[in-house]
């Protein structure tokens, strides 16, 4: 038996074996890194750190030059910050978030070791 594997602008084909494999790098590639960035955009980063452990409230760290917030993916709100982010980056940041909540719902539930959200 054959698989297609799709990654961003390829398709490939491959046997059991090779996505056995595949798999196992996933895992490994998974623990190396604490967090995924999910987006960057205007200077401002998006982020689901994966090593977390204890945190009730799902959310997601959002960082730019000068400031670093977390956010709470159902309800945008600041749960924490350092440093001083500009107006508009905080207007952007709350945007993005409310418009990628689902996103956010899915990678929160695949990345993290904490608390799953129901979708």
């Amino acid at each position: 038996m054959t698989w297609k594997v799709k990654i961003p602008m390829e398709e490939f084909t491959m046997n059991q074996s090779e996505l056995n494999m595949l798999k196992q790098w996933v895992v490994i590639l998974r623990n190396i890194s604490d967090f995924v960035q999910i987006e960057k955009l205007d200077g401002i980063r998006f982020e689901i750190r994966s090593k977390e452990q204890g945190h009730n409230i799902p959310h997601l760290h959002v960082s730019t030059s000068s400031a670093s917030l977390s956010i709470a993916i159902e309800t945008g709100e600041i749960l924490a910050q350092k440093g001083k982010i500009a107006p508009a980056q905080l207007k952007m940041a709350k945007i993005w978030v409310s418009e990628n909540k689902v996103l956010l719902e899915k990678k929160w539930n695949e990345f993290s070791n904490g608390i799953e959200i129901a979708v």
